[in-house]
């Protein structure tokens, strides 16, 4: 019996995909084009005097990567802390990778655009409104979309040297050998 070829399946410009996960009730999804990867939350250290949402910091393949805490940065109630569904959405950020602990990782889709309507005028304030890029209608749910460049400020951002390319590094060199002199 002859196999048929697998055809490629390309996404058309009326098309996005995402990944939609869960934090606490309410599910959220992000452009797959954002995510590197995504993996079981382990081994995160923690750094003294650093914002609450903020979990530490883990090793990943190599690269210190900063680990949030999406539920306790949008202020969504813990409930029952993390499961065995919990999720890290490794999600690329300029030229960083950032790690953002989610309660789990519902499904990959692709969704027509016309399903997505712009954020209501009521949320044009703050952080976490700035983040949100759109309510997508899925069946009779509603999915808020979200850009994971935008879940910190451009403060925090810089303070964690997260979406530059590396002269966080090479300030620091330049510190340590102005203090050795």
């Amino acid at each position: 019996m002859a196999r048929k070829k697998r055809e490629k399946v390309e996404i058309s410009g009326d098309e996005e995909q995402i990944v939609s996960f869960k934090l606490g009730k309410e599910t959220f999804a992000v452009n797959v084009s954002q995510v590197r990867e995504i993996g079981k939350v382990e081994d995160i250290t923690r750094i003294p005097k650093m914002p609450d949402f903020i979990e530490g910091v883990m090793n990943l393949r190599g690269q210190i990567t900063t680990v949030i805490d999406l539920k306790k940065r949008f202020g969504i109630p813990a409930g029952t802390g993390r499961t065995a569904q919990s999720r890290i959405i490794v999600a690329e950020i300029g030229d960083s990778q950032l790690g953002i602990i989610v309660d789990a990782v519902e499904d990959v889709k692709r969704i027509s655009r016309s399903n997505i309507s712009p954020p209501p005028k009521t949320l044009s304030a703050g952080v976490e409104a700035n983040s949100l890029t759109g309510i997508c209608k899925l069946g009779d749910k509603l999915v808020m979309m979200l850009d994971l460049g935008c879940i910190m400020s451009e403060g925090e951002k810089a303070r964690l040297g997260i979406g530059e390319a590396a002269p966080h590094t090479t300030s620091n060199a330049m510190a340590t050998a102005e203090v050795s002199k």
